[in-house]
C-alpha cells in the first residue's frame, strides 16, 4: 500500500479476530493483528482468551503452548498462566509476581470473537451489538474472508460513498436517504438501491440502514419490501498492520418461507456482498487516499464521515496537542 496511504495508525475499536468455530475447547491459535503476534486459546470450560505471544519468564513463543483446564501452559518451562494473564504455577518455592501475560479484552457473540484495540492499552469505551440468531428466528451468519491491502477507514467509507454504487457495482440507481446521525462512536445512515435482475428484467428496491460501531465493525440492516425479506450484513475490517487488513463479510436472514428458501436468500445476499467487495478490492489496493478530495454533488456525506473518523486516532490528537503554542496567561 505504501505511499498511497497516510492514515495516522490503527484506529481504536473492536475488531473480529476469529470466528467462534475456528477455536474449539483446548485449542491454541497463533494470530497476527495490529502489527503484533497474538495467542488465541479456549479453555476447557469454553471461554476464549487473547494474549501476547511471548512468555514473560524467558521469552518463549507460545505457539506450541497447551491448555490445562483453565490455564495456558508455556512449552519451554511449564509455567502456567490464568485467564487474567497472571502466572499461577511455576517451579521453585513461589510464583514470580511480575510474570504476567499481556491480555486483550474480547467479546464473543454471533459466531465471532472480537478484540478491543487501543494503542495505549485503555479498556473498552463502548460495546458492539449482539444481533438476533436462530433462537430469534434468524439464520446463523455465513462468513467469508479475504486479505486486502487497505485500511479500516477506507473500507468503512464505502457505507457513505453512494456515488460508486452505479458506476462500479452496476446497480440501476442509488441514493442517500436522510442525514447522518453521529452519536460518539456510532454513525448511522441510510441509502436505497434499485436492482435489476439480469435476464428476467425484474426490478426491485432495497433499503439499507447502516450502523458503523467504530471503523472495524459495520452493520447493514437490509429490507426488501417486494419480497418481505430482512437481512443483516456485517462488514468487519481487522488490521494485520497499518497497510493490510482481513475483511470478513457475512449475512444472516430472518426466516422467510420454507427453510430452503431462507438459506437461498442468505447465500444470494452473501454472494452479492462478496461480488461487490471483489469489485472494490482492486480499487482500494491501488487508490491514493486524498485528505482533501474534490467532492461532487451526489457523492454522499463523505466529509462528515471523515470528521467522525478523527476520534479513533488518539495518537494523532496527542501529536497535534504537542504542536500547539503555549500562550502566556
Amino acid at each position: 500500500m505504501g505511499e498511497n496511504y497516510r492514515f495516522p495508525g490503527i484506529p481504536v475499536g473492536w475488531y473480529a479476530v476469529s470466528t467462534s468455530d475456528e477455536v474449539k475447547a483446548g485449542d491454541v491459535r497463533t494470530l497476527k493483528y495490529f502489527g503484533e503476534e497474538l495467542i488465541l486459546y479456549r479453555t476447557e470450560s469454553g471461554e476464549a482468551h487473547l494474549t501476547g505471544a511471548y512468555c514473560p519468564h524467558m521469552g518463549a513463543h507460545l505457539a506450541k503452548s497447551s491448555v490445562d483446564g483453565e490455564n495456558l501452559e508455556c512449552p519451554f518451562h511449564g509455567f502456567q498462566f490464568g485467564t487474567d494473564g497472571r502466572c499461577v504455577r511455576a517451579y521453585g518455592k513461589s510464583v514470580p509476581r511480575k510474570a504476567k501475560l499481556e491480555t486483550w479484552p474480547i467479546r464473543e457473540h454471533n459466531g465471532y470473537i472480537f478484540a478491543w484495540y487501543h494503542p495505549q492499552g485503555l479498556q473498552p469505551e463502548w460495546e458492539i451489538p449482539t444481533l438476533p440468531g436462530p433462537e430469534e428466528g434468524w439464520t446463523k451468519f455465513r462468513t467469508r474472508a479475504i486479505e486486502v491491502l487497505s485500511h479500516p477507514q477506507e473500507t468503512s467509507e464505502n457505507s457513505v460513498d453512494v456515488g460508486h454504487f452505479v458506476q462500479l457495482h452496476g446497480f440501476g440507481d442509488a441514493w442517500y436517504e436522510g442525514e447522518l446521525d453521529i452519536q460518539g462512536h456510532l454513525l448511522k445512515g441510510g441509502y436505497g438501491i434499485k436492482y435489476i435482475l439480469p435476464g428476467i428484467k425484474v426490478a426491485f428496491t432495497a433499503k439499507f440502514k447502516v450502523e458503523v460501531h467504530g471503523l472495524g465493525y459495520s452493520l447493514v440492516r437490509v429490507t426488501v419490501p417486494r419480497f418481505d425479506a430482512q437481512i443483516n450484513l456485517l462488514v468487519l475490517s481487522t488490521p494485520i498492520d497499518n497497510g493490510k487488513i482481513v475483511l470478513r463479510t457475512s449475512a444472516s436472514v430472518r426466516n422467510w418461507g420454507p427453510r430452503a428458501w431462507t438459506y437461498f436468500v442468505r447465500e444470494a445476499a452473501g454472494m452479492g456482498l462478496n461480488r461487490e467487495v471483489g469489485q472494490d478490492a482492486p480499487i482500494w489496493e491501488t487508490k491514493r487516499y486524498l485528505e482533501r478530495p474534490i467532492l461532487a454533488e451526489g457523492d454522499g456525506p463523505i466529509a462528515e464521515y471523515r470528521r467522525y473518523c478523527k476520534q479513533f486516532y488518539p495518537q494523532q490528537a496527542e501529536s497535534i496537542a504537542t504542536k500547539l503554542p503555549v500562550v502566556a496567561a
